[in-house]
């Protein structure tokens, strides 16, 4: 029994144009007819399946859909249709890694000042500290120097309170 592409296409559930793929690319014998088409019988049938349940249909059917969709082999697609996205892509990513990069500067920047701001704060609250302190040794060092009356005791004590 001799079947056409178009039929083993359907038993095996992929495009005829896959089956012919098949065919050339694992070297299958297969006859042909007066037209110059396929013609399979059921042992090329038998292995056309156990190369499909070995490699699978889904990825020449997809190669095979790119190439009848675009015209274009996978390279071609690629630098084709893709590329140009991809690069839209990239310039944004490294425009947004600028962009990031200044904002951090910035911020930097800012929390800079604010620490210069806070140091010259303590640096005057330290001067101030230090002035109240010499004030404060001064009046201690004048309270020493100052002559000291002798602590009256008994009588002379009561006595001084009327003076």
């Amino acid at each position: 029994m001799e079947v056409k592409t178009s039929n083993v296409a359907k038993r095996l559930g992929v495009s005829p144009k896959t089956v012919q793929r098949w065919v050339k690319k694992y070297n299958i014998p297969c006859q042909k007819n007066e037209a110059g088409h396929y013609v399979f019988d059921a042992e090329t049938i038998t292995l056309l399946e156990q190369i499909k349940f070995e490699h699978g249909a889904t990825l020449e059917e997809e190669e095979v859909g790119l190439e009848e969709e675009h015209g274009l082999c996978p390279d071609t697609f690629l630098s084709t249709y893709i590329q140009p996205h991809l690069d839209k892509f990239t310039a944004r990513l490294h425009r947004v890694e600028r962009q990031l990069e200044q904002k951090a500067d910035e911020v930097v920047s800012f929390q800079l000042l604010q620490h210069r701001k806070e140091i010259e704060e303590l640096h005057a609250y330290i001067r101030q500290l230090e002035q109240r302190l010499a004030l404060l040794e001064e009046q201690q060092k004048q309270a020493d120097d100052a002559p000291k009356r002798p602590k009256r005791r008994g009588v002379s004590r009561i006595m001084g309170m009327f003076v």
